[in-house]
Order: structure tokens, then sequence, then C-alpha cells
């Protein structure tokens, strides 16, 4: 019976927040929780016998330290360091954009560790987010790298599947694939690269052309935007085909199709409605009678990374007298410590916000009134209280997490259709939300994922690239 080697690491690094990542924020998965998902599935469903590691999942932070990094790469690697039999196949979920302190991207390092036990002529198969920062030194190790294709993402575990079914041919017909890396000097926002329509819908709906051809040699094509938000030499756009035998034909296409993201570069744009933080709030006082309407306060977006503990977007609001609008959620642990001391109704002076980056905005609250305390849910949600003040509520999380559901909500004591407004710490929304607002906007607040990233200071990235430099050349 072949033999299968499975584990994985997966979070997307922001290198602009300030609080770094470390050990304690990923979930470990393993055993029957990691054998259920998609890849694992169809891998057992095929025959094979898949030894697990670990499946490490986090939300999107910080750098991840490098200590912590470490542990998880030792516990992910030591049932391959320990097998005495030898392996077919190496199976690989990961996201592709993780960052580590004094390594840089820990996906080639973990590919680079696995590489150099099992050597040169096992297949290693990579399932990665579009938003993976690919490096040359993944792509030299991975022989099959296919990628997500939609923004939101709505096929995680069909790209886990596809790239097991690669993994599960290339074993079974002996083969051992190859991936070619084709760069753009392209960066933008993930937000610039949504997959239901616009320019990023056609780029998507293109890649199946490439793997179309006569002889088989291309057997995927992915587009990976790149994380922008990170700091990192090989921040971009990206092509990657993975393949064997002749694949020249194959690179021409997706050459051309490099190109045609290129000299289409200035169409890649939000495909909702952004606007500036003022504009955003006028926007949705006009509508909130038609409600929910939904703002996203894109640059503290907590599912790119950012810290999540700015007020700005509530003192514009608290400014406006706005009632009968929901913030959630914004990142306070102490707030929710001091909170969960008092009984619900009682009222408190207290200042939010600013607890992690020195930088956000912080909000002093007199007179609020603790509306609901959570404080038992599972060890990987969030503890909470929901503070009322001047016809806002304000849900307070005590570690990072987004609010992706209306589920969420119901979990901490709310109900979307208590508002009128709801504001999210997104840049597009969930699907889910999306689905359940009557009107949205992306408001550009200022934060550690702005969308104006022209305006950020890169110390690392490699120059020129567009629209950092105008004068990049492709």
């Amino acid at each position: 019976m072949k033999r299968i080697f499975a584990t994985g690491i997966s979070q997307e690094s922001n290198s602009f927040n300030p609080l770094k990542s470390t050990y304690e924020d990923f979930t470990i998965y393993s055993g029957q929780e990691f054998r259920r998902m998609a890849g694992l599935s169809r891998l057992i469903e095929s025959g094979f016998d898949v030894v697990e590691s670990i499946w490490a999942k986090a939300v999107p932070g910080g750098t991840l330290k490098f200590e912590d990094f470490m542990r998880l790469a030792d516990e992910m690697l030591k049932p391959l360091e320990e097998d005495k039999v030898g392996f077919d196949g190496v199976f690989l979920p990961m996201h592709g954009a993780l960052n580590v302190e004094y390594i840089g991207s820990g996906e080639a390092f973990i590919a680079n560790k696995i590489r150099e036990i099992v050597g040169g002529d096992v297949p290693i198969s990579a399932a990665l987010d579009m938003h993976a920062n690919i490096t040359y030194s993944l792509a030299n190790t991975c022989n099959i790298i296919y990628g997500f294709r939609t923004a939101p993402h709505i096929d995680v575990q069909e790209t886990h599947a596809k790239a097991a079914e690669l993994l599960i041919r290339a074993v079974k017909e002996g083969i051992l694939p190859r991936s070619e890396l084709i760069r753009i000097p392209l960066m933008m926002p993930g937000e610039n690269m949504m997959t239901s329509s616009g320019i990023g819908k056609e780029i998507i709906a293109m890649l199946p052309d490439i793997e179309k051809n006569e002889n088989k040699d291309i057997w995927c094509a992915s587009y990976f935007v790149g994380m922008a938000w990170v700091d990192c030499p090989r921040n971009g756009a990206a092509f990657v085909i993975s393949g064997a035998g002749d694949m020249e034909k194959g690179l021409d296409k997706a050459g051309d199709l490099a190109r045609f993201a290129w000299d289409n570069r200035g169409k890649f744009e939000y495909q909702g409605l952004k606007m500036e933080p003022l504009e955003a709030v006028n926007f949705v006082i006009d509508r909130q009678s038609d409600r929910p309407v939904i703002l996203s306060d894109s640059a503290d977006n907590v599912t790119a990374g950012a810290v999540g503990d700015n007020t700005f977007m509530l003192n514009l609001f608290l400014a406006k007298g706005i009632e009968k609008a929901l913030f959630a959620a914004i990142i306070d642990p102490n707030a929710v410590e001091v909170a969960k001391e008092l009984e619900t109704g009682g009222t408190l002076d207290i200042q939010i916000g600013g607890v992690f980056d020195k930088n956000s905005v912080k909000t002093m609250l007199k007179g609020a009134v603790i509306k609901h305390l959570t404080l038992n849910l599972e060890a990987d949600k969030p503890k909470s209280c929901v503070l009322s003040y001047k016809g806002i509520d304000i849900l307070l999380f005590d570690k990072r997490k987004p609010v992706f559901t209306e589920e969420t909500l119901n979990e901490h004591g709310l109900s979307l259709e208590n508002y009128n407004i709801l504001v999210v710490k997104q840049g597009y929304l969930s699907p889910e939300l999306n689905e359940a607002a009557k009107h949205s906007v992306m408001a550009l607040t200022p934060g550690n994922c702005s969308q104006k990233i022209e305006e950020i200071r890169y110390e690392k990235v490699r120059r020129p690239v567009w629209p950092l430099d105008e004068n990049t050349v492709f």
C-alpha cells in the first residue's frame, strides 16, 4: 500500500501588525479531526495509507515568533523524522503568506525540511490560499501547487481535494511533476481581486484553458494575488503551473495570461462600494432605514491580520449621534476583564481600544452599560462583553477573532435584526454577511491593512513594483 505523509500550517501574516503571533494563537488539528478534511479524506478513500501529523491553523495575525514557529515545525515533522518505512508522497495544505521572524516564508521552510527528509523522488503537493506570496524556493520544492479560485474563499475544501487528487495521480502513475513560477511586478490589496465579477473573474475563467492540452502535460494552473501587507521580498502576484513532460505550450499560455493581468492592472478594483470614512458614515446614515446596512472598517481588518483594536470608526459614529448600530467586534482583553467582574446591567467608565497598537485610536466611554457577557464558549472562541453607549452597542472580544456570520453574533447574545447598522473589521464582506446586507460599503480607514498600499513604507519588497513605482515594467 502506498504511503502518504500529511501535515500543514495555515496563517496569513500581516507584518504591519505590531502584535506578534505565537504558538497559542494556533488551533491544532490531529487524528480524526485532520483526517476528515477534504484532502486527507480523498487520499484515504483512494486506498492510500495516510500518516498524518498535525494541521495548525490560526486567525490572520502579525509575524509569527521564531521560537513558536520552530515548536510548531518540530511537531509537524516529528512523525516524518521518526518514520522507518518511507513515503510515496507528501500532502501539504498550507496558506502561502506565513511570515516568520528571521526566516521569512514559513511554508517554504517546512517544504524544504520535508524535501531534505524524503529525498528528491517523492512528489509533494501543496494546496494554497489565493493570497499566497509564492517564493521560488516553494515553487522549486513542491511538485504540485494548487490555489483557491474564489475570493471571498468558498472553495477551500475543493482546493484541498484537488491538490490531493493530483498527488494521487503522481503516485499512481509514477510521475514526478514540477512547478513553474511566473512572477508579475504587481501588488494589490486582496479586495481588488474578487472573483464574482470584474477582471478577477476573467482571469480565473482563463485558467482552465491552460490546463486543456493534448498531451496532458499541464496538470493545473493557479493565480496568486499575493498578500500586500507582508513586507517581504517576494510580495506580489504570480502564476504557477504544475505538470510534467513538455510544458512549453502551457508556459506560453501562462505567460500570455500574466501579460493580460499586467496590461489590465488598472482594472483590479474592489467590486463593491468604497468610500473615505466620513463619506461612508453618511452613506450608512442615509440608508439605515433599509436595514441592515453593513460598513467594513477595512484597514483594521482582522481577517487580513490587522490588530482589530482601533476605535477610529466608533468615534465618527459617536460624533454623528448615530443610534441602533452594532460594532462587532473591537479587540480589547482589558475591557472584557474589567466587565466580567461586574454584573449585566451595571455601568462603568472605561477606555477601550489601542491595547496593542500605539497608532490605534482610543475611546473613553462614561456610563457605558454592560448589556451582555459571554464567558463560557469553547476554548478557541473569545470571551466577550457587550457595552451599550449612546445608542450604540459595542461587542468587545478578549482575543482576535473575526465576525463572519450572524451565528457568531447569536453566540454573544446579539441579533442582527435589532440594528440598523453593523460595523465589522473586514475588507470585502464574508459571503454570509454580504448576503444579509441590504446595503454595504467599505470604508478606507487608516490602520494595518490600509487599502492605499502606495502610501505604505515598505522596506523589504523588491522594487520596482506597481503601484509603488510608476516606472515599473514587465
